[in-house]
């Protein structure tokens, strides 16, 4: 019974419905008026409709104040000139907001971002030109005045009026950000990319939500057009369009109820403010400027900290309990085997005049693993780009199950039932594990866009999400925010999340890519266990595992097909090693020569040391107690298994986590808590995992914007990479999986540094690429000093001195490289290899 109290006390509703009740006694003892608390309900509802946009979509629009003061002046007129009836006037100003929202939405939403934001202010400030000088409707500069709210005209009626109203408007606004419809929304705004692969439509979702805050908003507006007793062109103006963007930055935008905070805050401050001085706004903008830069999530995150989370509470909805007995995915068979599925003919993409499709044509059969291997950069993820609708293609034709699919969108395809991963992971990064494979589920339910039912409620999507964790071994893990997963349980899901929508046919992009043994092995054993119950079409460099498990292999270079067959006849074929493994068929046999009489452990001085360092994410620790040191001229290899803390020791040492224990020493200085941009400067670069080079810039500007003086000049860079400088006009974004590890490696050689942090740079590299890469490395160890995450251990040994085993954020061993290589028992037991 204590808890059920609790839970019903802690509903938002709840909480606002008790500030509502003491707000106008406690303002009218400060000093205050009930009409000025009135004006906080309203502000309230005008805050909470406005996040529905912002924080659950993640749209930033200067168009709000425009449906506003757009519903105001309907309200106003339709009192003036049809009915004085108040609830009849609201309805009227609700219903032209949401029309001007359908309308707004409809032409602003052909873009994104920044020109989305820009669309929506310039047509906020366009309607106000047409309101202020359209005298002879709206008045003008003096607006309209004289509407009445017959039966209402006492204030503190008013107010409860108003409160009511508001608190009806927040309870459906939380019955909508819990439906399967808001979950979706929330989807969009951490990955509107992967949410078009789970078979919705973000546009139409993006529009509704549009047209949904247009209308609560424009509620609010009505209301306060009955407060004032008239509607003016003041509150159109593009200079109250942030007005609802400040309530909610300062109450909290992740926060259901930030706005409410930040209405108070607001409306309060504003009128004591504006009674002192006419230039109120200098220190309203400088308390803004402090609580963006103390506390980012407002005052309901300072209330969160204190009580020791930094979960966001837009939902309060907690893990649903898993089932007792779960559906078998595995139990259908899915594809009816000897019949093609998917048949590509002739396909054609050239992006200007570097072709990354030449005259592809290749049939896949129901019910086999088909895979497709060829060197970095051969168009392989450009070809299942073409496949799956995020491109179009240029000549040729696709045909899945029978239709021709070149004309559909990424979302119809998807639920024509084709599915696809990403070679780098792509999930919604502030979901949990379970909502993010529920959501997907979701995709095929008859209510996936109902904006009643609570979304939980839909038992078999929930059900089908909680067997797929548990297949692939994530059902405890479930409640954990996908972001905070290590890299080989994100793969893992991400793969749950592609067979959640049901698809016949899945398209896995580098699964096992920069992966530990034992996950690869995980992960491995996954994919022969879909084999048969769906149709795989793999891209992989782990040509051995490839080998097992594909019924047939399809092999691309510099864009063309150059063989397709068995796995035993293709890559025995003499094009193909020639292309794929490199001219030696071998991965690094000529590099080991390169670093023979090394000495062992360099005799240089201590140049970064970490003593018992406690760091981590949202409280948790990751690294728990760990100490380590890399000397001047040595190389170090950091080795563990996928979540023991690798990426994060990195991280910490870069200054992008804080270490909340322990001490950090990089060439004599302290710099423990120091920003990472100082940490740079100090002669401290990383080649963080996933390249993460900018994509719009060229590749030789994305070196000249990293380029110190001490730095490597542009030739010697190209000198190391050839394949850069025959690129340099291309755009990051364009570039290949082993162009973009090149080019995040020169990066970090732009600027002078004595010690260079590698997470990962051998991650999804086809064999020839990994030599050239590895070339390189060897290469820098003749001018810096290294710190090496690497999952091939074979390769990482092979270039360091010395090597730590992690075990749960702390060091578990430590010794050189040779001993480590020869002590294949440490091996199993620590990296299970």
């Amino acid at each position: 019974m204590n808890k059920l109290l609790q839970r019903g006390l802690s509903h938002p509703v709840v909480i606002l419905a008790i500030v509502f009740i003491l707000m106008p006694w406690v303002m009218t003892a400060a000093g205050s008026t009930v009409s000025l608390a009135t004006m906080v309900v309203i502000y309230t509802l005008y805050g909470i409709a406005y996040n529905l946009l912002l924080g659950y979509t993640g749209m930033v629009s200067f168009g709000s104040s425009l449906f506003f003061g757009m519903a105001s002046y309907a309200s106003a007129l339709f009192a003036l000139h049809v009915s004085q009836n108040v609830v009849l006037s609201l309805i009227v100003g609700t219903a032209f907001a949401a029309l001007l929202g359908l309308l707004v939405g409809g032409l602003a939403l052909r873009r994104r971002g920044l020109y989305f934001a820009l669309l929506t202010l310039a047509f906020t400030q366009l309607f106000y030109e047409i309101s202020f000088r359209w005298t002879s409707l709206t008045g003008g500069e003096n607006g309209l005045q004289g509407v009445l709210r017959p039966g209402l005209e006492n204030g503190w009626l008013y107010y409860l009026f108003c409160a009511v109203i508001v608190l009806f408007c927040a309870w459906l606004l939380d019955r909508i950000v819990h439906s399967p419809f808001g979950r979706v929304l929330q989807a969009i705004r951490d990955n509107e990319k992967r949410v078009q692969y789970l078979g919705y439509d973000p546009w139409g979702y993006k529009l509704s939500a549009m047209v949904l805050h247009a209308a609560f908003i424009g509620l609010g507006g009505s209301m306060l057009s009955m407060l004032i007793h008239g509607a003016y062109a003041d509150n159109l103006n593009w200079q109250h369009a942030g007005d609802p963007i400040m309530m909610i930055l300062l109450g909290g935008i992740h926060h259901f109820l930030g706005p409410l905070w930040g209405a108070i805050i607001y409306i309060n401050l504003s009128d004591q403010l504006s009674s002192f001085t006419e230039h109120w706004w200098l220190i309203f903008g400088a308390l803004i400027i402090a609580v963006v830069l103390l506390s980012p999530e407002g005052l309901s995150g300072v209330y969160a900290r204190l009580r020791g989370h930094n979960r966001w509470t837009l939902t309060r909805t907690p893990l649903p309990a898993m089932p007792s007995t779960l559906a078998d995915p595995f139990a259908t068979q899915r594809s009816v085997e000897h019949q093609t599925i998917l048949e590509v003919n002739h396909l054609s993409k050239r992006f200007g005049s570097v072709v990354t499709a030449d005259d592809i044509s290749l049939k896949i059969t129901a019910g086999t693993v088909h895979s497709l291997i060829g060197p970095n950069g051969a168009g392989k993820t450009t070809l299942f780009n073409m496949l799956t609708g995020l491109i179009p293609h240029d000549q040729g034709s696709i045909t899945f199950k029978g239709q021709d699919i070149g004309a559909l969108k990424v979302h119809e395809r998807t639920r024509l039932g084709m599915s696809r991963s990403f070679q780098v992971v792509s999930l919604p990064a502030n979901l949990t594990a379970l909502e993010t494979v529920r959501v997907a589920a979701q995709a095929g339910s008859p209510h996936r866009a109902s904006l009643w039912r609570d979304a939980y409620s839909l038992s078999e999507p929930l059900e089908r999400a909680w067997g797929l964790l548990k297949v692939v071994g994530l059902a405890d893990r479930a409640g954990e925010i996908t972001t905070n997963l290590p890299h080989g349980e994100q793969r893992l899901l991400d793969i749950a999340v592609t067979m959640a929508t049901s698809a016949e046919l899945l398209l896995l992009d580098e699964p096992l890519a920069g992966l530990a043994d034992a996950d690869r092995e995980r992960i491995g054993a996954l994919i022969r266990r879909l084999a048969g119950h769906y149709t795989i079409f793999l891209i992989e460099h782990d040509i051995d595992r490839v080998i097992a498990l594909s019924d047939r292999i399809t092999v691309l270079h510099q864009g063309r097909m150059i063989a397709d067959g068995d796995p035993q006849t293709v890559v025995s074929d003499p094009e193909v090693v020639k292309a794929y493994l490199g001219e030696d068929q071998t991965e690094s046999g000529s590099i080991a020569p390169s670093l023979a009489g090394k000495p062992a452990v360099p005799s240089g001085k201590p140049i970064l040391a970490l003593k018992d360092v406690v760091s981590g994410y949202e409280g948790s620790s990751v690294l728990d107690g760990l100490s380590l040191e890399v000397r001047e001229g040595e190389a170090i290899a950091l080795l563990g298994r996928n979540g023991v803390g690798k990426t994060t020791t990195l991280y910490t040492i870069m200054g992008l986590l804080s270490a909340s224990g322990g001490n950090l020493q990089f060439d004599g200085t302290d710099i423990t808590g120091m920003p990472p941009n100082h940490i740079n400067r100090l002669g401290l670069a990383i080649v963080p995992q996933g390249r993460r080079v900018f994509p719009n810039l060229t590749i030789l500007d994305n070196l000249l914007v990293a380029r110190r003086p001490g730095g490597w000049d542009v030739k010697d860079v190209f000198d190391l990479f050839p394949k850069l400088g025959t690129l340099q006009t291309s755009l990051g974004g364009n570039l290949s999986g082993g162009e973009q590890q090149m080019l995040a490696i020169a990066r970090a050689l732009m600027a002078p540094a004595k010690l260079i942090l590698l997470d990962e740079p051998f991650e999804g590299l086809a064999p020839a690429i990994v030599k050239e890469v590895l070339e390189a490395v060897v290469e820098l160890r003749k001018r810096t000093s290294i710190l090496l995450v690497e999952q091939r251990i074979d390769l990482a040994l092979q270039m360091v001195d010395r090597a730590y085993i992690m075990v749960n954020g702390r060091v578990a061993y430590e010794g050189t490289a040779a001993d480590l290589q020869q002590n294949k028992e440490l091996q199993v037991k620590f990296l299970g290899v």
